[in-house]
Formats: C-alpha cells, structure tokens, sequence
C-alpha cells in the first residue's frame, strides 16, 4: 500500500508547530537525525482555546431547480470551472486548504472579468499565506477563518467548511479542498483515461437556489465579520510550518470514471443544510437510526472512542437492531503509517466488539493504487437519502469545527453516489496496511511519485 514519509531534508523551516521526535530533530542542535519515521505535521495547534460561539438555527430551504452531483478525482474540476466561468458579479468562498494552481487561474479569470471574489481561508502554513497573499494582491477580498489559526480570534477549532456560492444563485457543497489531489486537473467532464490525474475520492454538489444561496453567504460572512470584529489576539507563531508531503502516485486508473450529473428538479425538493458544531449532532443520529435497508459510507477515519462519534454509531447499531437486517458498508482512507497501524487496529476491533462491524464484512479501506486517499465523508442511507458534506468522523469535526454539508432525499441522486460507493467498494482493501517507505524529494524528478498537501490528510 503507497504511503508517505515527510523526509529531514523536506524541511525547510521547522517551527513550533512540527512534533519533534526521536527521528526528526533540529538541524542546528548538532545531533545527527535519526532514521526519518512517517509522522503528519501539525500545522497549527487546534486545541486553542475558543471563544464562546452562539449556535444558530438551521432551517430546512425547499428548492427546486437543478441540482449538480459530482465527484474527484473525475469530474469536480469541470464541474467547478464551468460553473466559475459562467460567474458574471460575485465568487464567494469558504475553505480550509487552497493550494490547487488551476483553481486559482479559474479565480483569476474571473477577476478578470469583472467578478468580485471573497475568500475566507484556514491559513496554516508559510506556503498558504504565500498563496492567500498572492491572490489579495491580485483583487481576491481575502479574510483569514476565525479558527485555531488565527491571530486574531478563534471560534473554532478549525474553519474546515468547503462552501462557494456564486452570484447569489448556485451554491456549492463538497467534501474536498482546493488542493491537487481534491479537484486534480481533470478538464474533461468525467476524466479522459488517456490523461487522466488521479486524485482524492470526494463528492460534492452544486444546487441552483436562491434561497439555499442566502443562506450559505449568511453564514460565511457571519464567520468572517468575526475575524474581522474580534479582538486583537497575541500571536501564536511567527511563522507556520512549510513542510511538505512526498507520496508514490497511485498505478491505475479507478475501474470506472463519473462524469457530473445535473438533475432538473420537477417538484420542490427540501433541503437540510448541516453545519458544525450548530447541528450536526442534532440531526445525524436520527437519521441514521431510521435507516430500513442499507448504511453506505465513506470517510477518512472513524474515532470510535470519541463520544460524539460513539453516539452515531450506537444509532447505526440501533438501527441494525430494529431493522433485523441493514447493509452497513464502511469505506475509510488509508492509513499512514505502520506506526499507526496498532492503533487502528485497536480501533477496529472496538468497532466489532461495541458496534458490530466486522473488518471485511463492513469495514475496508480505499485502493490507493486507484486513488491517493478517501477524503470523502459521504453518507447514503436506504438508497434515498444522501449527505455530503466536509465533517469527518471526529468529535473536533462534529462538534467544535466551522463544518457544513446537505442532506437531501433524492433517489436519482443517491443512486449517482451509490454507484461511486459501489465501484470504490469492489476495490477496496479487506485490511489496514501501511508501508513506510522511504522516499527522497528527488524522487518527484524520475516519476513514480507525488507531492501532496498536508491539508487534505490532517485529523481536525
């Protein structure tokens, strides 16, 4: 199984947020480095201490125009750059990770154009405060989050929404960032196999609505009026971490590629925004709990322990008990390390000894020779109800981040998810492996290998 290892000579700036280790000490302490182990960089600290946040009510907002479901690494560029082109006033858009250079060249042909684009960033590291910079200099309306990262207040933990509103009208919902390997250049809808970029696997949507539009827009420059309102705060670094990542790339092409789909909607359809920490806990074990026939879903990891996340999988249990029998299936990403495989193995076997999920049967993890990771957090309940959103399955995500996803009832649209789920299934992995291999940042030069961004692999 492919995996990562941040290389001594990678590190070009060790500040206070990189962990240090028996294998990874400072250059100018005069100790020779150890063998370099596979570790994930903490960019921030996101265990600051947090301002008191008043939750909001989040209604249910009837639509009923067309809706766009798509998904990395296949066709969420061409969904995105379609409708960025076709943006004639205002780009707004709220994100944790924005490192992806395309992305920005569709940012700045719409500046070009005439269109007014605000960003609110997570901003973590030297690199994407570069990257921020560089677009406010270029007429982005940037604000920093009001998360962990800032220096100025912080209401959450981390700003990890992946939320863009465009002219008022179309709304975008995902579970990816901007980041090479969520939205990889793919230009054709759907992935030319000749020329095709592999990528995350990450859904999102795209809904047509005013009124889901509104409110969108109101939260995200809600968010962002408290950074710029807050009190001025210390710093909590001079400067972040600019570590990077060196992965081998995946070898083989997912066995089947989706294009995006547009669904014209012929009657109203309820929709059901779902944001951290507001939420996502009020809502979702419900919904899980009355599942009838079938749970199918993807995500980076499951925190067993946490008692958020124990108390939805005590609703999927619930639900298997009352339904006799429920087809539960459980696609996570992979995992980093060997160092980490003890713990996931300890995890998987809380999972079958409380919850009934059996390695396997229930449970297994993305093929990472088709896909670099499973960064989705996708949830498909009875082939009728879907939700996609940017929560993974910790109680940070759940309970204390700036998160936001939509759950809807649509069976044309869950049956689009479910075929994703089915195909990302039949390949995935009846086991967690990790193998530490040693990479050189030289090795980017002679192929076989990809650099990827700590954003899209960070636990938050």
């Amino acid at each position: 199984m492919p995996s990562f290892v941040l290389r001594q000579s990678m590190l070009r700036h060790r500040g206070p947020f990189l962990a240090e280790s028996e294998s990874v000490r400072r250059a100018d302490d005069g100790i020779k480095p150890a063998r370099t182990e596979v570790f994930m960089p903490e960019m921030v600290p996101r265990n600051c201490r947090l301002q008191d946040y008043k939750e909001i009510t989040v209604p249910a907002v009837d639509v009923d125009q067309e809706i766009i479901a798509f998904c990395s690494p296949d066709s969420t560029f061409a969904a995105t750059k379609k409708l960025f082109d076709n943006a004639k006033k205002k780009i707004l858009i709220g994100i944790y990770d924005f490192s992806a250079e395309h992305v920005k060249q569709l940012v700045l042909d719409a500046l070009e154009r005439g269109v007014k684009v605000k960003l609110m960033l997570d901003i973590d590291s030297k690199d994407e405060q570069k990257f921020f910079d560089d677009l406010n200099d270029s007429g982005v309306d940037g604000v920093p989050a009001p998360s962990c990262a800032s220096h100025r207040v912080s209401y959450f933990s981390s700003s990890h929404e992946k939320v863009i509103v465009i002219d008022g009208e179309w709304c975008i919902v995902q579970s990816g960032n901007y980041s090479n390997h969520s939205i990889p250049l793919n230009v054709k809808d759907g992935g030319d196999r000749a020329h095709f970029r592999p990528g995350n696997r990450d859904t999102g949507l795209a809904i047509r609505s005013k009124k889901l539009s509104k409110f969108f827009t109101r939260i995200l420059e809600s968010d962002m009026a408290l950074e710029l309102t807050g009190p001025e705060a210390v710093a909590r670094a001079v400067e972040a971490a600019n570590a990077f990542l060196i992965e081998k790339a995946p070898t083989r092409i997912p066995a089947k590629l989706f294009p995006s789909k547009t669904f014209k909607l012929t009657k109203p359809l309820e929709i059901q925004p779902i944001l951290s920490p507001d939420n996502y806990m009020k809502v979702m074990p419900d919904k899980l709990r009355a599942a009838k026939k079938s749970i199918l879903i993807e995500q980076q990891y499951i925190r067993g322990k946490q008692p958020d996340i124990s108390e939805l999988l005590a609703a999927i249990k619930e639900a298997r008990e009352e339904a006799g029998r429920l087809d539960i299936r459980i696609i996570l990403g992979k995992v980093f390390s060997k160092r980490d495989l003890p713990k996931e193995k300890e995890n998987l076997a809380l999972l079958k000894r409380e919850f009934g999920l059996v390695l396997g049967k229930n449970i297994r993890y993305i093929d990472t020779s088709r896909f670099v990771h499973c960064h989705n957090k996708m949830i498909l309940v009875d082939g009728q109800n879907v939700l996609v959103s940017s929560q993974n399955w910790s109680d940070s995500a759940v309970s204390k981040n700036r998160e936001a996803g939509i759950w809807l009832s649509h069976s044309g649209i869950c049956d689009y998810f479910t075929k994703i789920f089915e195909n990302d299934w039949s390949t995935a992995l009846k086991a967690p492996d990790a193998v530490a291999d040693e990479v050189e940042p030289e090795s980017l030069r002679v192929g076989g290998f990809v650099r990827v961004s700590p954003a899209d692999y960070q636990e938050v």
